[in-house]
C-alpha cells in the first residue's frame, strides 16, 4: 500500500472515530509489543511508513465512568488506532487516538503523543504530550472547567530478546500538566510516574503485554494512584487479532476528602495491525 493510501485511510478513521464514536477517560498509550514491525526509518527510505493498528473493543464488566471529572454513565465501547514512525534508525514516533461511548453517546477523545529516542544502548530518552477532551459535557472540578492536559518527560530502560520485551520507565511530569490526584481528584497534581512494561509472543499467535505505573506527588513519597493493564491478543490472520484483558486504576492511599477508590474492567475486542 503507498503512501496516499495509507494517510487517507488513517484520515479516514480519525474523522470516522471523533464524530461517530466516543472519548475516554484516562489518556496513556496502550503498550503492545511487536517485534516484527519491519523498521523503515524516514531518514533512509525517504518516505512515511506508517505501522501501528486500529482497535475497537467492549468493557464488560466495568466501573469506569465517562468523562474527565470521572462522572457521567459507565464507559462501554472504546474504538481507535495507533500510528508508529521511525524517524531515523533511533528516533521512533508514536500517536494513539483512544474513543469513548457510554453504550448512548459520545463521551470522550484522548490523544496520545510521544517521540523515544535512543541515547545509549539501553537508554531512551520519552517526551510525551497527552490530551483528554470531554465531546458534549463540560467537566468541573471545584466549579471551574476541567480537562486533563499532560506534558511530561522521562527515561525508558528497554530490553528485548526475540519475542520477549521487558522496560522499566520514569517520567516527570511537567508544571503545565493539568491533572488531579486521586480518584476523587481531591488530590494535588502528581509530578512523577513510574512504572514497567512486559511483552511477550507465544509461538508468534498469542501475545501477552502488560504494564503498570505508579503516581506520585513528591518524589520520595508512596504514592497516590497506580494504573495497570494486561492485554492478550490471539493472531487469527496477519490482519486481524482478537484481544482480550482487563485493567484497574486504584488509590495506593486514602485521599484528602477520606476516600479510597478504584475502577476495574474487562475489555473484549478486535484490532487490526497494518
Amino acid at each position: 500500500m503507498n503512501f496516499k493510501k495509507r494517510i487517507s485511510i488513517v484520515f479516514f478513521f480519525s474523522i470516522f472515530s471523533c464524530f461517530l464514536v466516543p472519548d475516554s477517560l484516562y489518556s496513556y498509550l496502550l503498550f503492545i509489543y511487536r517485534p516484527y514491525f519491519e523498521k523503515k526509518p524516514v531518514s533512509r527510505e525517504r518516505k512515511i511508513t506508517l505501522h501501528g493498528e486500529f482497535f475497537g473493543y467492549l468493557q464488560l464488566p466495568s466501573t469506569f465512568p465517562s468523562y474527565n471529572d470521572l462522572s457521567g454513565m459507565t464507559d462501554r465501547w472504546n474504538y481507535g488506532f495507533r500510528n508508529i514512525i521511525y524517524l531515523t534508525e533511533n528516533t521512533v514516533f508514536l500517536a494513539q487516538l483512544l474513543t469513548h461511548d457510554d453504550n448512548h453517546s459520545r463521551t470522550k477523545f484522548d490523544w496520545h503523543f510521544s517521540l523515544r529516542q535512543s541515547l545509549l544502548e539501553g537508554i531512551v530518552l520519552i517526551i510525551c504530550h497527552d490530551s483528554n477532551h470531554d465531546s458534549d459535557h463540560m467537566s468541573e472540578v471545584n466549579q471551574s472547567r476541567f480537562y486533563v492536559n499532560r506534558n511530561y518527560i522521562g527515561l525508558g530502560l528497554p530490553s528485548k530478546k526475540g519475542d520477549f520485551y521487558i522496560e522499566p520507565f520514569f517520567w516527570y511530569l511537567l508544571k503545565n500538566t493539568k491533572q488531579k490526584g486521586y480518584l476523587d481528584l481531591s488530590g494535588d497534581s502528581p509530578r512523577y510516574e513510574y512504572g514497567l512494561r512486559v511483552g511477550r509472543w507465544i509461538d508468534d499467535r498469542v501475545g501477552i503485554h502488560f504494564q503498570i505505573f505508579y503516581q506520585k506527588e513528591k518524589f520520595f513519597s508512596r504514592g497516590q494512584t497506580y494504573i495497570a493493564d494486561l492485554i492478550i491478543r490471539i493472531r487469527l490472520l496477519n490482519w486481524l487479532e482478537l484481544s482480550a484483558g482487563g485493567g484497574i486504576w486504584k488509590d495506593i492511599k486514602t485521599s484528602p476528602l477520606g476516600n479510597k477508590q478504584k475502577f476495574y474492567k474487562l475489555t473484549w475486542g478486535v484490532a487490526i495491525p497494518f
